[in-house]
């Protein structure tokens, strides 16, 4: 049985889950819904910040469309600075949307989704009493 205290922590768990999960797929739809486009990006620098006490760098890429020239920084930070600058690098973006230009990482969204989506599922069960704490 679950304690009303507990039960506080689970639906608070739970919407946590959904809202991460709604953020993402509002994010997606658009990537789903229309056409991609794939354009040649160069590495124009870096952004950095401080993460854990050392310093993560994401690249900064510019490229050419044809609405005229843009600039998007990558999503996923690293311990160092790479690609080097100049690089060239292929990014996605869906038709009408460059600022939405990313590296395609499939495998990295579907595991993020499948991890929020089991967690949801996990609480749901403890909740309803299919799984005993």
């Amino acid at each position: 049985m679950v304690r009303s205290m507990e039960l506080y922590f689970l639906f608070a768990g739970q919407a946590l889950c959904l809202f991460s999960l709604w953020v993402l797929a509002r994010r997606d739809l658009v990537r789903l819904t229309r056409p991609s486009l794939r354009v040649e990006a160069v590495v124009t620098g870096f952004r950095s910040t401080w993460e854990d006490g050392s310093r993560s760098y994401a690249p900064v890429y510019r490229f050419t469309s044809a609405g005229g020239e843009h600039e998007v920084v990558d999503a996923l930070y690293r311990g160092a600075q790479t690609p080097p600058v100049g690089t060239v690098v292929p990014l996605h973006y869906p038709a009408g949307r460059p600022d939405l230009a990313h590296v395609p990482r499939p495998l990295l969204w579907l595991a993020v989704y499948a991890l929020l989506a089991g967690l949801e599922v996990l609480l749901f069960a403890y909740m309803v009493g299919w799984l005993e704490g």
